[in-house]
C-alpha cells in the first residue's frame, strides 16, 4: 500500500510530464537554439545604421543620420547629411545612398537644380565630416552633361551612377579618374523618376500611361527583398520584419545575416540597443551595449548595413 501512495504522490508532482502515444507529433516541435549555440559574431563588427528625421517649419524636409556602431562595445559615431526638401528617394532605394565600402552618402537620389546646372556633386564622407565635389563634367569630358539622378553601386566600392538629361549614364568613382558610359536608358514613351533598382544599382523607366517599367519589374512590381552582403535588409515598416515575432523596438529596423540570425536595432532613445533573433527563434535576446547619444528623434529607420566586408 505504501507503494502505491508514494507512486501517485510522484505522478501529481509532475505536472509538466506529457502522457501521449507513440503516433501523437502534435506537441513536438525544434527546440529553439540557445544564446550559446547562436553565432552572434557579427555583432562585433561596426554596423551601419541609417536613420531620418523631420526637419524644416513644415516638416517636409527629410534628414538623414547615419550611426556607425560596434554592438559589443556601444562604440559609435553618427554624421548629419544635409536634409531634401520633397526627397525624391523610394523607401527600398536607402540602401543606394551608401557607398559599397560604407564610406560615402549621397543625400538623395534626385540631384538638385542648383547641381544639375553646375554639374558639381557632393558626396560627404561617413568617416569624418568633410565632403569631396564630382565634377561630372570634368569626369566625362562633356561639357553638355546635366545630371538629374544617382544612386551607389552596391557591387563597387565608390562607384556612383548618374543619370543625365538626355538619359545617358555614366558610372563614376568618388576617389577620381574618367567617368564610364553606360549603357542609355530607354527612348520612346517612358521618362526616368530617379528609380534605380535596389539590388543592381540600375536605373529603370517608367511608362507615361501605366506602372510598367523598362527593365520590367521594377517600381510598385518591385517585391523582392533588399539584399546586401548575403543577407536581408528589413526597414522599419517592412513585410520582413512584420512577419518576425514583436519587436522589442517602438521605432527600429534590423538585418537577417546569412547565418539566418536577425538583428534588431532600437532607436527609442538617443542611445541605440540591439538584440538578435536565432532562425526559427520567437524570442529576441539582448546583445552588447547601448550606443551612446547618437540618435535623433527619429521619424523612420530605413537602413540597417552590416559590417563589410
Amino acid at each position: 500500500m505504501a507503494a502505491v501512495v508514494a507512486t501517485l504522490l510522484v505522478a501529481a508532482g509532475c505536472g509538466d510530464v506529457e502522457v501521449k502515444s507513440n503516433g501523437d507529433k502534435t506537441a513536438e516541435k525544434s527546440p529553439t537554439p540557445t544564446p550559446a549555440e547562436v553565432d552572434t559574431s557579427a555583432g562585433e563588427g561596426d554596423w551601419l545604421l541609417g536613420i531620418s528625421s523631420a526637419g524644416g517649419a513644415d516638416a517636409e524636409t527629410t534628414v538623414h543620420h547615419y550611426v556607425t556602431y560596434n554592438p559589443s562595445t556601444g562604440q559609435a559615431t553618427a554624421r548629419k547629411i544635409p536634409g531634401v526638401k520633397a526627397a525624391g528617394s523610394r523607401p527600398e532605394q536607402a540602401a543606394l545612398l551608401v557607398s559599397a565600402d560604407r564610406n560615402w552618402a549621397i543625400p538623395d537620389n534626385e540631384i538638385s537644380r542648383a547641381e544639375e546646372r553646375s554639374g558639381r556633386l557632393k558626396v560627404y564622407s561617413l568617416t569624418d565630416d568633410t565632403t569631396t565635389v564630382v565634377d561630372i563634367r570634368d569626369r566625362t569630358g562633356e561639357d553638355d552633361v546635366r545630371p538629374i539622378g544617382w544612386a551607389f553601386d552596391p557591387t563597387r566600392a565608390d562607384t556612383l551612377r548618374v543619370v543625365d538629361t538626355k538619359n545617358r549614364v555614366w558610372a563614376v568613382d568618388v576617389a577620381g579618374g574618367q567617368a564610364r558610359q553606360e549603357p542609355t536608358l530607354a527612348k520612346g514613351p517612358w521618362f526616368f523618376s530617379n528609380g534605380f533598382n535596389p539590388n543592381t544599382g540600375i536605373p529603370w523607366m517608367e511608362s507615361i500611361t501605366d506602372e510598367r517599367t523598362k527593365p520590367s519589374g521594377n517600381g510598385a512590381a518591385f517585391k523582392s527583398p533588399v539584399t546586401r552582403e548575403g543577407g536581408t535588409v528589413l526597414a522599419d515598416g517592412s513585410a520582413g520584419l512584420s512577419e518576425l515575432p514583436a519587436s522589442p523596438c517602438r521605432l527600429g529596423a534590423g538585418y537577417t545575416d546569412d547565418n539566418g540570425v536577425t538583428w534588431a536595432f532600437c532607436a527609442d532613445q538617443p542611445t541605440v540597443t540591439t538584440y538578435y533573433l536565432p532562425e526559427g527563434g520567437e524570442e529576441w535576446t539582448a546583445y552588447g551595449k547601448p550606443s551612446t547619444a547618437v540618435a535623433p528623434v527619429a521619424s523612420g529607420f530605413p537602413l540597417v548595413l552590416p559590417p563589410a566586408e
